[in-house]
C-alpha cells in the first residue's frame, strides 16, 4: 500500500495516532466493510495494517470495486461482493457499514441504505457478526446556533426542510439497525461523527473550496455564522472503530469529534489565518448554514477512546493536500511559534556538551531522533523538540561526575541524585530560568522542568538469550516499580498475575529503595568483559531489546546544522535497530513535535538565533 497511496491517505492509512493494540486483536479476522468513501479509506486503512503489522485480516467490501485503486483490487486480501453473494458470506467477525455518513443524501439514496441495512442484519444474524453503523451530528436535526448535542438529545424534524429530511433519514436508517439488533440478538455499536476530513479522501465538505483557495492564496468566502459545527480527522474516525470493536460497551450510541474541534466558521477563518497569514484570503458574508451541528464527544472519551487529531492539524493537512507541490508548504510552527527558537538553545547545549566531553575525553553520539536527524536532515527533524545523547557506561558516570563543575552558568545537570524530586532513569541538562513541561511533568513542579536535552547510557547486557531475557524483564520491571511509585498509579499490564505481583512489591518497597534496585538492574553487567551486547535500559528503546556492542564502537563526525558532532561509525546498523526503515518519513499528522508540551516559557530565548 506505500507505494500505492500518496503521502496523505499512506497518513490516515497508517493510523499513526491509534492503540497499536487495538489493531493487532484484528489479526486473522474477517471484516465486511460496506459504505462510501468513508469504508474505502477504511479498507485502505486495513490493507495497509496488514501489510505493515502483518495482520493476516480479510477484506470484503460490499459495494463496486470501481472507486478502488486497480492495484489494490487484485490483492488478494481484500474481495468485492454484491447483493446476489452477500447472502453465502460466512465466518465474519465484524461488519462495518459507514453508509450515508457525511454523504449527500437523496431519496433514492436513502431507499438504497435502507436495502443495504436490510441485507447487512441478514449476515450478522447469520454469523453472529458484530456490527459498527456510523452516522452524523445531521441526526439531530436543526440546531439553535450555539446548543451543543450529546447522544439523547435532538431537535426538532417535523417539517421537510432540507435539513430536517436529512435527519428524518439518518434516524430511519438508525432505528432500522436497532429493530434488526432486538429481532436477531447480534451486537451494534453506532458511531455519529462530526464532519469528517481526510485528505485525499474523496469525503466532501462545505470547507473545501476554502482550503483549495487557501492553498493557491486565492481570495475565498465562507458563511459568517457563529454557530458551531463539530469536525473529526479521518485518523480519529479509524481509532473510534478500532475501539468500538474491542474496548467500548456494545449496544450502545456514542459521538465522535477531535481535539477541540468544534467551531464555527469564524473561528475556522480565524484559524486558517493565524497559520497562513496573508495566504488566507477570507471573507465572511452571509449565505444559508448546514445541516450539521456541533455534538458533545465526551462519553466516548469517558469509556477510554481519546481523540487524537486537533482542529488545526486536520486543517493543516487537508489545505496541503490541495497544493501543487505539499511538500514545498511547511508545516506549521509548533509551540505557538517558539520551534525555531528551542531547536537553536538546544543547539547551544549540545556544543556546550560536546566541549566538556572534549575536554575529559568522554565518547558520547548523537542518539535517538537526534542521530536520525543528522543522518536524514543534516540536522534536527523539522518537527522535533528535544534532544539525545547517548554513551557507554563508563563515559556515562564519568560525565556525571564531573557536569555540575564544568557547566557554564544557567545550565543545570539534573538526575536522581542532583534533583530530589527527580526520578527519571537518565540524566538531563536543563536551562534555568525557561519552562518546558510535558503533562507528566506538570504533575512535578517541584523537579526542574526547564528546556532540556537527555543523556542515556546504553548498557552491557548478558551474551546469552535467557540471560538477555531476564535482565530486560528485570529491568522493566524495576522501573515500573518506581515510575509507578514515584506518579502514585497502578500497574496493569494485563497479565493479572504480573499486576498484582508488581502492585504489591510499588506499595511495599520505599522509593529510594525501588530507584537503588532499578540503577543496579541496569548497570548489572557493566564489569563484564567481551560483552558481545548492549541495551538501552534508560530510554523506550528497552522494548527493542538489545544490539551488538561494536556497533558503538567507533565515532565519525556528521553534519549537524552545520556543525561536526559524533554518531556511530555503524549508524546504519543502529538506525535500523531502532526504526526500521528510518530514511522513510514519518506519517505527516505526526511531525508536529514528539511531546504534548502544555507549559512552554522560554524566557529571554523567545525568538533567540543562537546560530
Amino acid at each position: 500500500m506505500k507505494s500505492i497511496l500518496n503521502e496523505f491517505e499512506a497518513d490516515w492509512a497508517a493510523m499513526p495516532q491509534a492503540d497499536k493494540s487495538k489493531i493487532q486483536q484484528l489479526k486473522n479476522k474477517t471484516i465486511l466493510i460496506s459504505g462510501q468513501n468513508i469504508a474505502r479509506c477504511l479498507c485502505y486503512a486495513l490493507l495497509y495494517q496488514n501489510d505493515v503489522k502483518k495482520l493476516g485480516a480479510k477484506v470484503i467490501f460490499f459495494g463496486e470495486p470501481d472507486g478502488f485503486y486497480s492495484e489494490v483490487r487484485k490483492r488478494g486480501d481484500i474481495s468485492f461482493i454484491d447483493y446476489n453473494s452477500l447472502s453465502e458470506i460466512k465466518n465474519v467477525d465484524h461488519i462495518i457499514h459507514t453508509g450515508l455518513c457525511c454523504e449527500d443524501i437523496s431519496p433514492s439514496g436513502f431507499c438504497a441504505e435502507i436495502k443495504a441495512i436490510n441485507a447487512l442484519s441478514n449476515v450478522c444474524a447469520k454469523n453472529n457478526a458484530m456490527a459498527i453503523y456510523l452516522s452524523d451530528s445531521r441526526v439531530y436535526g436543526s440546531h439553535g446556533g450555539i446548543k451543543i448535542y450529546s447522544e439523547n438529545e435532538y431537535a426538532d424534524v417535523s417539517t421537510q426542510a432540507a435539513p430536517k429530511a436529512e435527519a428524518s433519514y439518518l434516524r430511519a436508517a438508525e432505528n432500522l439497525w436497532h429493530c434488526a439488533q432486538k429481532q436477531y440478538g447480534f451486537d451494534l455499536t453506532v458511531l455519529r461523527t462530526g464532519i469528517v476530513f481526510g485528505a485525499c479522501s474523496g469525503l466532501k465538505t462545505h470547507l473545501d473550496d476554502l482550503f483549495d483557495a487557501v492553498a493557491k492564496g486565492k481570495p475565498c468566502t465562507l458563511a459568517d455564522s457563529d454557530g458551531k459545527l463539530s469536525f473529526v480527522y479521518l485518523t480519529d474516525v479509524f481509532n473510534a472503530v478500532l475501539h468500538a470493536l474491542n474496548g467500548l460497551d456494545r449496544n450502545e450510541t456514542y459521538n465522535l469529534s477531535g481535539i477541540n474541534s468544534t467551531a464555527s466558521n469564524r473561528m475556522i477563518s480565524a484559524i486558517l489565518k493565524d497559520v497562513y497569514g496573508e495566504r488566507a484570503k477570507i471573507t465572511l458574508s452571509d449565505t444559508e448554514g448546514s445541516a450539521y451541528c456541533a455534538i458533545n464527544s465526551n462519553k466516548l472519551s469517558f469509556y477510554g477512546c481519546e481523540p487524537q487529531i486537533k482542529l488545526e492539524t486536520a486543517l493543516e493537512l487537508c489545505v496541503m493536500s490541495k497544493t501543487e507541490n505539499p511538500s514545498a508548504m511547511s508545516l506549521p510552527n509548533t509551540h505557538d511559534g517558539r520551534l525555531d527558537s528551542i531547536q537553536s538553545v538546544l543547539l547551544a547545549f549540545m556544543l556546550e556538551f560536546d566541549k566538556i566531553c572534549k575536554k575529559h575525553d568522554i565518547k558520547y553520539f548523537l542518539g535517538g531522533g537526534t542521530l536520525l536527524g543528522a543522518i536524514r536532515h543534516r540536522g534536527f527533524i523539522p518537527w522535533d523538540d528535544d534532544a539525545d545523547m547517548m554513551m557507554l557506561r563508563e563515559d556515562y558516570d564519568k560525565f556525571c561526575k564531573i557536569a555540575a563543575s564544568e557547566l557554564p552558568p544557567g545550565m543545570t545537570f539534573q538526575s536522581s541524585k542532583t534533583d530530589k524530586s527527580c526520578y527519571y532513569e537518565f540524566a538531563k541538562l536543563r536551562l534555568d530560568d525557561t519552562v518546558f513541561a510535558t503533562k507528566f511533568a506538570k504533575e512535578h513542579r517541584h523537579m526542574h522542568n526547564g528546556i532540556a536535552f537527555d543523556i542515556f547510557c546504553h548498557d552491557k547486557t548478558a551474551n546469552s538469550a535467557l540471560g538477555r531475557k531476564l535482565h530486560m524483564g528485570m529491568t522493566i520491571f524495576t522501573r515500573a516499580l518506581v515510575f509507578n511509585k514515584w506518579n502514585k498509579r497502578e500497574t496493569d499490564n494485563g497479565n493479572k498475575i504480573q499486576t498484582v505481583f508488581t502492585n504489591f512489591c510499588v506499595k511495599l518497597f520505599p522509593l529510594r529503595f525501588s530507584l537503588w534496585m532499578r540503577d543496579k538492574t541496569i548497570s548489572f553487567f557493566k564489569r563484564k568483559k567481551n560483552a558481545k551486547y548492549l541495551y538501552d535500559g534508560m530510554g523506550r528503546n528497552v522494548y527493542n531489546g538489545c544490539f551488538p556492542a561494536d556497533c558503538l564502537d567507533e565515532v565519525i563526525y556528521a553534519d549537524f546544522e552545520g556543525k561536526k558532532l559524533p554518531v556511530p561509525k555503524k549508524y546504519d546498523e543502529y538506525l535500523r535497530f531502532l526504526y526500521g526503515d528510518y530514511m522513510e518519513l514519518a506519517p505527516l499528522s505526526t511531525r508536529l513535535g514528539c511531546h504534548e508540551i502544555e507549559l512552554c516559557d522560554i524566557g529571554k530565548f523567545f525568538n533567540a538565533r543562537l546560530f
